[in-house]
């Protein structure tokens, strides 16, 4: 069939069948119901094809056709089939949100392995008719209750968007669950880039649990409500939080205690937000076991202004590297913490060439450390540490006779 020519053929009402190539489609404006999709199947073709395989989103009542319409595209590439937009370089199927719209989420929205979930200029709310562990606007699919490890489909990519788990419960005057925004789950090859997450109630805006080989970078967190029950624990305020798939806290899979590795915490922007107050810290872990730590994690190059807690502080982590953070007007600057109940011993901590403070006083008038370290047992000390230019207005380390430096201190 030589380019430029098509043939189509109607087989019912909103049915139709058309034979072209993917340019000849994107020239001629071919678009609802014989839009062609990857390899040129029909959509009719590839909601067949959905249908026979399974989706992995649910279907809430109530959502609008540009929602479902994401969905329908999400478990396309789900089961191999790519729009229109193909494929990026990383060889993940592209699905690009529509920019401009609200998109009122009445469940989670559910991403695939090998998917770019490109939600550029796009809004994303919360309206949800469930609760419980669905509640995070996003999560990968996960196939089973046992897959465990890092083993749901991987290579997955978000990029851009608004987003915010508040907004539509306080348009209708309801009060809003406590939820994640985005949560990866047993999978590996993981990049969140450009997300905007606004006023997250009490949980987290990224929570990787048992994620490997992950990127969050250039994102903007702003705002945080503080539960009430952790008043006195902000710890547990991490915007970006790093969990294991423990008994009580796995949101799909096995509950393995997989944790996770090779973590990258890029160029984020952390700050209160035109409603709400700060975080209680950029990015750490409150979860530890006997014998899982995460590792090989890297926190550099981000803004940090006005949490209430330490602005950064990792928990039961190691190969860890803290550089070139800027830190201002938060209760404490970087903390690095072995887990408080002892049990495993960590090696390899580098904080270099942070800049931190001003640091703001609590309602007691009392500051947190500018860097400090925390070691609890002798039986879980912190090994080959190196803490190097950094301007901060004090160091401090607790337990240091569990601590081995790899050069004394400099400030």
């Amino acid at each position: 069939m030589p380019f430029g020519e098509f043939r189509a053929s109607v087989k019912g009402i909103g049915d139709i069948v058309v034979e072209c190539g993917r340019r000849d489609a994107v020239r001629l404006g071919i678009a609802a119901g014989a839009a062609l999709l990857g390899g040129g199947i029909t959509r009719e073709a590839a909601a067949v094809t959905r249908r026979a395989a399974g989706p992995v989103n649910p279907y809430p009542a109530g959502e609008d056709g540009t929602v479902v319409a994401l969905r329908h595209a999400l478990d396309d590439a789900a089961n191999g089939i790519a729009g229109l937009a193909g494929r990026d370089e990383q060889g993940r199927i592209i699905v690009r949100a529509r920019a401009g719209h609200r998109h009122v989420l009445r469940a989670n929205l559910i991403v695939p392995g090998n998917t770019h979930l490109d939600a550029t200029d796009a809004r994303f709310v919360a309206d949800f008719v469930s609760s419980g562990t669905s509640r995070t606007m996003v999560l990968n699919h996960v196939p089973s209750a046992t897959t465990g490890g890092y083993g749901a489909p991987g290579n997955i990519r978000i990029t851009g968007g608004s987003w915010d788990p508040i907004w539509q419960y306080v348009q209708n005057g309801a009060t809003a669950p406590a939820m994640n925004v985005i949560t990866m789950q047993h999978t590996s090859r993981v990049e969140l880039a450009g997300l905007t997450i606004y006023n997250v109630k009490w949980w987290h805006a990224i929570e990787l649990n048992a994620v490997r080989d992950a990127t969050v970078r250039g994102c903007g967190l702003y705002g945080w409500i503080v539960p009430p029950e952790y008043a006195d624990k902000l710890w547990h305020g991490e915007a970006i939080q790093l969990d294991l798939a423990g008994s009580a806290n796995t949101w799909a899979g096995a509950k393995d205690n997989t944790p996770c590795a090779d973590i990258r915490i890029l160029g984020n922007t952390c700050d209160k937000s035109g409603s709400q107050g700060a975080w209680g810290t950029l990015a750490g872990s409150h979860t530890a076991v006997p014998g899982v730590r995460h590792a090989r994690v890297r926190i550099e190059e981000n803004v940090v202004t006005d949490t209430i807690w330490d602005a950064i502080t990792p928990f039961n982590t190691e190969a860890l590297s803290i550089r070139a953070n800027q830190i201002t007007g938060c209760h404490g600057g970087v903390y690095v913490r072995a887990a408080n109940s002892g049990v495993n011993p960590l090696t390899t901590v580098e904080i270099t060439g942070n800049t931190v403070g001003p640091l703001r006083p609590n309602s007691a008038g009392k500051v947190r450390w500018g860097v400090g370290l925390a070691a609890y047992t002798q039986d879980a000390p912190i090994g080959d540490i190196l803490v190097s230019g950094n301007t901060a207005p004090s160091y401090a380390y607790n337990g240091r006779q569990w601590m081995s430096f790899r050069q004394p201190p400099q400030s």
